[in-house]
């Protein structure tokens, strides 16, 4: 609800960010300043070369062009522009077509302008194209007028949840006699501009459905000089309405009382009889309204191949649509974030290093790798500008999986004091830096299938809904894997934190089907995400590059997975794990006989793993002959001959573990 009189109308002008080998489209645009809002504009929409179902899978994105109108000038005060007294606040400039197309000088603004359009049309890369808007504000309604009389505080808090006041309605309102007067102001204005500079008139017409607005288009464009091939016969669209709010101006009237009204105007494909938006005591955001009005332009701009189009609606929604255009993506560096998430990665790793290192401190090491991947989930959901459930839903996971992650190890590693992985490098600059580094690589990568779906390369393309095959198979995968890891973690820090399991092989919960269940949900986790964030290019809707891109994040589940099984994980465990206990006498039978009924990896029931012939667990099973431990080849004699002496000694056939051994078979991260 505005109480503003005028009937803003505006200039925008947009230019082609890119070209690609798909269509797109263009359209200028400017902050409201005024009464008439005239845009030119160009946005780029990439549609699928392969529609699905008959659709055409298209984004829109709108790049301002300035220079062309006042509107678009930092110097123009808005509160005293003029639309009339401005020529529709078009710039009196030249142009480069201006030499073969008006060389004497005699054409008008308009003229030349119009010639301009045409030219960048004619001249623009495959898939761009400019288009002009001419936006305006509805007259004077009921609504605004009642506004007025009773103060904005009360109309808020009780006349504008009304009908009306027995004597006027406001209800879906009306225009007032002054808003009439508007109008015809500025049908007045067009009907000379067009007369003596030639203005363009509008190749196609759209309007709000709320009363003040159709009444607003009917008297504006109403007997003016128009052409045959594009009279006045605006099309009636849903979303260009005003914001929406529990106030009863925002309440539409019925798809019969629009009709039967105005005869003469379309009504789009699947507009409801009754208001199926408007809810008393609610009101829609303008983040929501945002996204309607940028859905609603991009409907217009996927299916309108006109390059001038009139929109008459409110000058809420108006200044929607223009955020809307410039609901921004961020173009950092390059167009898929690899740069800037790599330099955040860099710098916030080097920053818990310099704590590290200067102040011997373990504590921050593991807590940085996991909250790196939350950062740059936000980061690059941030800088998308489109925020698609796909998108919300992975970056969820990998910032839920890296907080949770970060967490417990930050709660394990204060109970325990120290990390004996760095006892040999926290010393040393160079060998202690080296870790950090891996972990850059390591968060870099990992990150990468959110990473690029967040991109404007990907983010440029519509999506599926969400909610298809591969997404509920990601989404449970995920949940899968999450239950493994988190309660895994849990279940061997409470088994390892009971005295009575001192030196004992935990095989308690999960421990009983996989050796290492906590490694096996991790990587599930980063296939299911992969899983979801590739839906886009498998279903067809990303193309080109971007699908290539798309499917080459698949690096990150693979690297998390080689690095678990052949770098810090499985390598770290099995082989050195037995032959620690071996060597120390650490319960090595009970611990042999869990490898031998336990699968390393894949959760595998024991009873079936146990008799499985080696060939299988060697191959299908992954317990691959680098983890297998053999005492003849790879244990130290002379530490087990020290041992089984200490032992006859003491009269001991198995030494509990020692405190040199608490913590043999805690899993590094």
């Amino acid at each position: 609800m505005n109480s503003h009189h005028v009937v803003p109308q505006q200039t925008i002008f947009f230019s082609p960010s890119f070209a690609l080998d798909k269509r797109h489209f263009a359209m200028l645009s400017t902050a409201i300043l005024a009464t008439l809002a005239v845009f030119l504009t160009c946005t780029a929409c990439f549609v699928d070369a392969t529609p699905k179902h008959d659709q055409q899978s298209s984004y829109i994105n709108y790049t301002t062009v300035t220079g062309y109108f006042l509107q678009d000038e930092a110097s123009t005060n808005a509160s005293t522009f003029s639309f009339i007294d401005t020529n529709f606040g078009l710039i009196n400039r030249t142009y480069p077509t201006d030499v073969n197309y008006d060389p004497k000088g005699k054409r008008t603004q308009w003229h030349r302008f119009t010639n301009q359009v045409f030219r960048l049309n004619r001249d623009a890369p495959r898939g761009t194209q400019y288009k002009v808007l001419y936006m305006g504000r509805h007259g004077e309604g009921y609504h605004n007028a009642a506004e007025s009389y009773y103060g904005t505080p009360a109309w808020n808090c009780y006349w504008s949840l009304l009908d009306g006041n027995g004597t006027v309605s406001w209800a879906d309102a009306q225009v007032t006699p002054e808003g009439v007067a508007q109008a015809l102001k500025v049908n007045a204005y067009w009907a000379s501009q067009i007369k003596n500079q030639k203005v363009p008139t509008p190749q196609n017409y759209y309007t709000s459905p709320l009363t003040r607005c159709l009444t607003t288009a009917n008297l504006t464009f109403s007997g003016l000089k128009l052409p045959r091939r594009h009279p006045f016969v605006p099309t009636v669209k849903e979303f260009f309405r005003e914001g929406i709010s529990g106030h009863t101006c925002d309440r539409r009237g019925s798809k019969s009382h629009i009709q039967n009204a105005f005869p003469g105007y379309k009504i789009e494909p699947g507009f409801t009889e009754t208001d199926q938006l408007w809810k008393a005591y609610l009101q829609e955001t303008e983040v929501d309204q945002d996204i309607r009005s940028k859905t609603v332009l991009d409907d217009v701009f996927s299916t309108d191949r006109e390059t001038y189009l009139s929109i008459t609606s409110h000058s809420g929604e108006i200044a929607s649509l223009l955020r809307a255009t410039t609901m921004a993506v961020v173009h950092a560096l390059d167009d898929y974030y690899l740069a800037i998430t790599l330099l955040i990665t860099i710098a916030y790793q080097l920053f818990f290093f310099a704590i590290a290192f200067s102040l011997k401190f373990d504590k921050l090491t593991d807590f940085a790798g996991g909250t790196n991947f939350v950062w740059l989930a936000i980061i690059t959901l941030a800088f998308s500008g489109h925020h698609h459930a796909r998108q919300i839903v992975c970056s969820l996971f990998i910032m839920l999986w890296g907080a949770r992650l970060s967490g417990f190890l930050l709660f394990r590693i204060i109970k325990t004091g120290s990390d004996d992985r760095f006892d040999d490098k926290r010393d040393k600059f160079w060998s202690f830096l080296g870790f950090w580094v891996f972990q850059m690589i390591w968060v870099w990568t990992v990150s990468l299938p959110v990473t690029i779906l967040n991109s404007p390369n990907v983010t440029r393309y519509n999506q599926p809904d969400f909610g298809t095959g591969r997404d509920i198979a990601g989404v449970i995968l995920f949940a899968i894997g999450f239950i493994l890891e988190s309660v895994s973690d849990i279940q061997k820090y409470q088994f390892r934190s009971n005295p009575a399991n001192k030196g004992k092989v935990c095989d308690v919960g999960f421990f009983v089907w996989t050796r290492h269940p906590n490694y096996f949900g991790e990587i599930i986790i980063q296939f299911a995400i992969f899983m979801i964030a590739v839906s886009p290019s498998a279903y067809g809707y990303v193309t080109g590059q971007a699908f290539n891109a798309q499917y080459a994040s698949i690096l990150g589940a693979f690297f998390l997975t080689l690095l678990l099984m052949f770098v810090s994980g499985l390598t770290l465990q099995e082989r050195p794990g037995a032959k620690k206990r071996y060597e120390s006498g650490n319960h090595w039978e009970s611990f042999s006989r869990y490898t031998k009924r336990t699968s390393i990896l894949i959760p595998f029931p024991p009873q079936l793993y146990e008799p499985m012939p080696t060939f299988l667990k060697r191959t299908v099973f992954l317990e691959f002959p680098i983890y297998v431990f053999d005492p003849a080849k790879h244990a130290d004699q002379s530490k087990v001959r020290e041992r089984e002496a200490e032992e006859g000694n003491n009269g001991s056939a198995e030494q509990p573990e020692r405190g040199s051994n608490e913590r043999l078979a805690e899993e590094p991260r």
